[in-house]
């Protein structure tokens, strides 16, 4: 018997049924079996947002865990694959899949083990995935896969719609503006990349998982995007320690700096971010083989 474990934590189940679709293939092939496992924050994130959302940037950033309730998962079996299916919050993974990889169930759980990374995002990924892969590889596990299903919508669209949902939990259409999050129909067409996944974990051959995916457009680089989310990450890091001088999480002194952090976001992201994405792309076409060589390392998984 195959086993597949999948780790996840969504607040709004889109997540959950991503992962229920990509791998909706293989709940039909003898032979495999498949365990979600969610984790679940002691004191868990609201949603809808409202105002709390920006309040958790120094953690975001900075990696700083929560406190988790007991897994359900044993980290003594010998799973053939671990899925770990994340969102990305202010460029890093969310504050709980950060959290979880903290932990020492996840240090026995993963030694050894060949692990797949799942993200549903708006459209930057790559500087959490990079997070995840660095603390994946100190804990000894062996990446062998990537998919990513993000937002096709005009980037800045999407922004509204995505602060809409976060903030009043309406998703749907509403207006001129579009649905927020990954769109059902790309939801419904990740079954091919489980097709992809079923028949690595029943031959037991990851090799050349990740150019199957990548070759059936399970990863899709955007060069500006990338360069933005480079340098957006340095700033972030610098803002996230000018936050936490001023205390931990639920320390009202840090407020001030909080909301000032909120509104340099916008201002970057309505103001400055149209013309840097006009320079990055510029760039890339200046210099191609930079951007052929970035393009190419982030559609992988070393």
């Amino acid at each position: 018997m195959k086993k597949i474990l999948v780790i996840y934590y969504s607040q709004t189940g889109q997540l959950k049924m991503i992962a229920d679709h990509m791998l909706k293939p293989i709940k039909y092939l003898p032979g495999i079996e498949i365990v979600f496992e969610q984790i679940k924050p002691i004191h868990d994130y609201p949603f809808p947002w409202g105002k709390e959302f920006f309040k958790c940037f120094p953690e975001s950033v900075k990696g700083i865990p929560c406190e988790l309730k007991p897994f359900n998962f044993d980290p003594t079996i010998k799973w053939d694959l671990i899925i770990i299916a994340f969102q990305s919050w202010f460029l890093s993974p969310s504050i709980p899949i950060s959290s979880f990889l903290h932990t020492k169930e996840a240090s026995a759980l993963l030694k050894n083990r060949k692990v797949l990374t799942l993200h549903g995002v708006r459209n930057m990924w790559t500087a959490s995935q990079e997070i995840v892969k660095k603390k994946l590889s100190l804990l000894g596990a062996d990446l062998v896969g990537n998919v990513v299903l993000a937002d096709k919508t005009n980037n800045y669209i999407a922004g509204i719609t995505i602060i809409r949902w976060l903030v009043s939990g309406k998703k749907g259409p509403s207006w001129i503006l579009p649905a927020a999050g990954v769109s059902s129909e790309d939801i419904e067409n990740s079954s091919v990349f489980g097709d992809i996944i079923g028949d690595a974990v029943t031959n037991g051959q990851f090799g050349d998982l990740q150019k199957k995916l990548v070759q059936a457009g399970g990863v899709k680089v955007i060069y500006h995007l990338v360069s933005i989310e480079s340098t957006a990450r340095k700033i972030f890091n610098k803002f996230a320690d000018y936050v936490l001088k001023k205390g931990e999480a639920g320390d009202i002194l840090r407020n001030t700096r909080i909301r000032l952090f909120k509104w340099y976001l916008l201002f970057v992201f309505f103001i400055v971010s149209p013309v840097a994405s006009v320079f990055y792309i510029i760039k890339g076409f200046l210099m191609f083989r930079e951007k052929r060589q970035n393009v190419s390392y982030y559609e992988g998984v070393r």
